[in-house]
């Protein structure tokens, strides 16, 4: 089962483009096949051959279009219906609603309070929404993934040199919730912008944002207040953090690297 997948995660040649813990350790696997939740079996066949999987990565945004919990989270609507949370597809939770005592249940997908019974089982869901998401790629991205991603060019090289000497450093919220930068640079060049980690505090928001600093030449500091994620979080739950030196994979995600 799945043999599909495993070989398409052997023909893409683009690192991270899955996220995939493998198989689980022999404790969790015994709770997994010793388990008398009643969940698909397609689902748990899934689970021991991938364990925490993530799909088809976006990397503009850092995101993945599907993902598959090892441990599901149990839950209880107001009905009193139990249901699984198993996973995610694109903005939608996908959960399972034991209907019976087969061995295969329907997959449902909640996004925005409303319900949609998507597939008929776990393995017909996710062999349809592998399917939807390689074809969002396009024919000519697809192959580009498929491929791997091209070696940093001696312009990009520059960049990243340039971006590894920029400081910078939080100083506060301003008055309109917006956060307070100083930004040095120690570089011999300027870059049209450099990108900062965001995330909050509970974990439910995690990215990015650009700061504009084309105007900061070599030797300079300027302050700069930026919008991180307001209207979606309160500033005072934001966490600002420094981003790891990109990849060749990830240069949609690296501003810097966009505008280059």
């Amino acid at each position: 089962m799945f043999e599909w997948l495993e070989q398409e995660i052997l023909e893409v040649k683009t690192p991270r483009f899955y996220s995939i813990t493998g198989p689980p350790d022999s404790k969790l696997r015994a709770a997994i096949t010793g388990s008398n939740m009643p969940l698909p079996t397609s689902y748990k066949e899934f689970i021991l051959k991938f364990g925490n999987a993530r799909l088809y990565r976006n990397s503009r945004n850092n995101s993945y279009r599907i993902g598959v919990f090892a441990g599901p989270r149990k839950a209880i609507l107001e009905d009193g219906t139990v249901i699984y949370h198993i996973g995610f597809h694109e903005g939608a939770s996908v959960y399972v609603k034991p209907e019976s005592k087969l061995t295969e249940h329907p997959i449902y997908e909640f996004e925005k309070d409303l319900e949609e019974k998507v597939a008929g089982s776990f393995e017909e869901w996710l062999s349809a929404s592998c399917a939807r998401a390689r074809t969002a790629y396009g024919r000519a991205q697809w192959a580009e993934i498929l491929h791997g991603p091209n070696p940093f060019t001696p312009a990009e090289e520059e960049i990243l040199t340039a971006r590894q000497l920029m400081r910078w450093k939080l100083l506060g919220i301003d008055a309109d919730g917006r956060h307070i930068f100083e930004v040095t640079n120690r570089a011999n060049r300027t870059l049209p912008a450099l990108t900062v980690g965001v995330r909050s505090r509970n974990g439910r928001l995690n990215g990015a944002i650009r700061l504009e600093i084309s105007h900061i030449g070599p030797g300079q500091t300027d302050v700069l207040h930026a919008n991180c994620y307001k209207g979606l979080a309160a500033p005072e739950q934001i966490e600002v953090f420094v981003l790891p030196d990109p990849k060749p994979e990830d240069r949609d995600f690296y501003w810097e690297l966009r505008a280059s």
